[in-house]
């Protein structure tokens, strides 16, 4: 089975079981579905959960699971990372990225490497690249054809553009 990262649980929230998800993912609604199967992998092992219900506050994502709706059943998985199974990956157009791809890509500006993506966050308006610089600062980059001349999964870069005061 080839299992694709699609969060990280930081937190619990309240007695219920609830737990606080920072999302690899902008297909939430689909992922965190009543019902859904997602896979915590806890010790190096992938368990399987059945997803209760769902809810989006302040930019984190609120799962609780089947049949762990207690604080005390859920503490252990903090920090732990969630996936799904590639064969339920949502398809993409040609120009869309799962975040867990875009993540860890060395980032080109003509032939000199700058940094690294750290994260993508989103904003109402679009999507934008957190890139840890060489220098040790972070710059966000917005995930626009303006911006991004280049994304290559396979050599694991990005080439952005050439724009003073853009760093």
């Amino acid at each position: 089975m080839h299992y694709i990262k699609i969060g990280k649980i930081v937190n619990t929230r309240g007695i219920k079981g609830e737990l606080k998800i920072h999302s690899l993912t902008d297909f939430q609604n689909n992922r965190y579905k009543k019902g859904n199967t997602i896979y915590i992998n806890y010790q190096n092992t992938y368990i399987p959960f059945k997803v209760k219900s769902y809810k989006r506050l302040k930019n984190m994502d609120y799962i609780v699971l089947d049949g762990f709706e207690d604080i005390n059943k859920v503490e252990i998985y903090k920090n732990s990372e969630i996936f799904v199974l590639s064969e339920d990956e949502i398809s993409l157009t040609e120009d869309e990225y799962h975040i867990s791809e875009i993540i860890g890509l060395k980032v080109y500006q003509k032939d000199e490497i700058i940094g690294e993506i750290r994260d993508v966050l989103s904003y109402p308006q679009g999507d934008y690249l957190k890139i840890l610089l060489n220098n040790k600062k972070t710059s966000l980059i917005p995930f626009r054809n303006e911006f991004v001349m280049e994304v290559n999964l396979k050599q694991g870069f990005v080439r952005i553009i050439e724009m003073e005061g853009l760093l």
